[in-house]
């Protein structure tokens, strides 16, 4: 009698141990929102005037906040592919998904990114991103000092759970603690 007891005990816990690992597996695997980090890390403001570009996980993409009302599905991939995504040097195939928010005049540093590569595109996700903090530094040293200062705070970093952030704009810091923890979480 206490042998099956301690069987019965022994299969219970077994069961529960494989059910719990079952839930934490399925909820690792559910893809964070970058739009909806990139939307949490800026100033009302700035969602009010600038646009973030995702990828719709359909070949497409989607735009919120700034003058997003104002556009279609076409206006977005449009804006991706012509204006985006060669500002930042990125190409379809470096990807899996990105959320990012470009100022398209040249007048401001501003850029937010959080981009997913490729497999195996991780370098060169970041040497692209890179290469556009060192582009908008030196359209600014010698034209505005203000927008200067804000290139060269500029952070790329490829955070714990794979993603490329770039960061160019007022608060940097803040700004990439901000969406360091919301990715890590």
């Amino acid at each position: 009698m206490r042998k099956l007891l301690i069987a019965a005990v022994v299969a219970s816990v077994a069961l529960f141990a494989l059910a719990g690992c079952g839930k934490t597996a399925s909820s690792a695997a559910e893809p964070k929102d970058y739009t909806q980090i990139i939307h949490d890390a800026r100033t009302d403001e700035e969602n009010e005037s600038m646009l973030i570009l995702s990828t719709d996980g359909k070949g497409g993409f989607t735009a919120t906040d700034g003058y997003s009302t104002e556009m279609t599905a076409e206006d977005c991939k449009s804006q991706a592919d012509n204006f985006i995504l060669p500002m930042l040097g990125l190409t379809e195939g470096d990807y899996e998904s990105l959320a990012a928010s470009v100022s398209l005049m040249n007048v401001r540093s501003y850029a937010v990114a959080i981009v997913k590569p490729a497999e195996g595109k991780t370098d060169a996700v970041q040497q692209a991103l890179e290469d556009y903090v060192t582009g908008q530094q030196m359209s600014m040293q010698n034209y505005l000092a203000d927008q200067y200062e804000i290139a060269k705070a500029a952070k790329v970093t490829t955070v714990p759970s794979g993603e490329v952030v770039l960061v160019c704009c007022e608060n940097a810091d803040a700004v990439l603690s901000s969406i360091e923890e919301a990715l890590a979480a």
